[in-house]
């Protein structure tokens, strides 16, 4: 007997149901086909379209670009959809590798293509994507005012180093204003392009820079802070304002890859006295991770004081950990001026970093030769 399914008064046999279903899924097969095909012949075509004006409009842009006069505007309406995408297009790429003079007069190009513009009704309405897009256009054209003039903040990891970008690069905002913006949210790390922007934004303002650290290292995410921790480490060693006890907090902190950070980061600050007390450096190369143990010792090595190496060679006698131990002696070995007792104590690993320390010497040598 043929199985039946009940419903709202009606018993439809298992078999009609079935026929039903696999036609729908056919139907929704044989459109998502088509609808695919359609669309890659559209792409191939529009492609080919693009590609066969580029080359020509290339050597147009480049040709008005160093004439006498460009004139953009008459250019730009005489163009069609597709040309217009494709100078957009060119005009990206030249931005990019042109400056001086040159790219300012490129920058007029934008400004007749109504990209500033367009950017501005995409910050006020577009998606993420397309807010990073008008962000990026408005960096290359150094164009600033619609981001100042749009009600718009930013509301990603991505866009807050995207405008703390626009503000270093074209002086929209003071450098502590992008430091701000790129700390401002303390959950999430940031993408390398913002880690990269954070770096630049440091070293224009290093004092507002520690300034924040100091201030909010606390609620930051491990990764965040491992972050700002790095870019402390390569700021400009000289500043002379700013506290500094939060990094000394960080290097007794509870994560390990914090406490790493922060050991790195106070390679460059050895200059300051303060952070030279004996007893916090013993404490710091006994700490339980090999991983904290090797940048303490790198730390110390970068210091290079006489309290500091000898702080570092009482610790490499008791370390047990081999890549620590490693680690360590390539550093002791980089620092001039250790006595050649080092050698019969350290054994094996002083032979291998004396070695490698020397092949790098070589090398070295061997570029600057290449380079004169």
């Amino acid at each position: 007997m043929t199985g039946q399914i009940t419903g709202f008064g009606y018993a439809v046999p298992v078999t009609v149901v079935l026929v039903a279903i696999a036609l729908v899924v056919g139907l929704a097969l044989a459109v998502s086909f088509y609808l695919t095909v359609g669309w890659s012949v559209y792409r191939s075509v529009h492609d080919t379209r693009r590609d066969s004006v580029r080359d020509d409009l290339r050597g147009e842009l480049l040709a008005r670009l160093f004439g006498d006069d460009p004139e953009w505007e008459t250019w730009v309406g005489e163009l069609s959809g597709v040309e217009r995408e494709v100078v957009e297009s060119l005009l990206d790429d030249h931005l990019r590798e042109l400056d001086g003079d040159d790219a300012d007069r490129l920058r007029e190009l934008g400004d007749a293509l109504a990209i500033p513009e367009r950017a501005s009704r995409r910050l006020a309405d577009g998606d993420e994507f397309e807010r990073l897009h008008a962000l990026t256009w408005l960096t290359l054209l150094r164009r600033p005012e619609p981001y100042l003039a749009a009600d718009f903040r930013p509301r990603s990891p991505r866009e807050r180093a995207a405008a703390a970008r626009l503000c270093i690069e074209t002086g929209a905002a003071p450098a502590a204003v992008a430091v701000a913006i790129l700390l401002a949210d303390g959950d999430e790390e940031l993408p390398v392009f913002g880690q990269d922007t954070l770096y630049r934004a440091a070293r224009e303002a290093p004092s507002a820079f520690l300034t924040t650290a100091s201030e909010h290292y606390r609620t930051w995410s491990t990764a965040l802070l491992v972050q700002v921790l790095t870019v402390t480490g390569h700021i400009d060693t000289s500043v002379r304002t700013g506290d500094l006890a939060w990094l000394t907090a960080a290097l007794e902190g509870d994560e390990p890859a914090v406490r790493a950070a922060a050991a790195r980061a106070l390679g460059a600050f050895g200059w300051r006295r303060p952070l030279r007390d004996r007893v916090f450096l013993e404490r710091a190369t006994a700490d339980p991770s090999p991983k904290v143990r090797a940048a303490v010792y790198e730390m110390l090595a970068d210091w290079g004081d006489e309290t500091a190496v000898s702080v570092l060679m009482h610790a490499l006698v008791s370390e047990d950990d081999r890549r620590a131990l490693l680690r360590g002696t390539r550093a002791l070995v980089a620092h001039d001026g250790v006595d050649g007792e080092a050698g019969r104590v350290f054994g094996d690993a002083w032979a291998w970093s004396s070695e490698h320390a020397a092949y790098d010497r070589r090398v070295n040598r061997g570029s600057e030769r290449v380079v004169t």
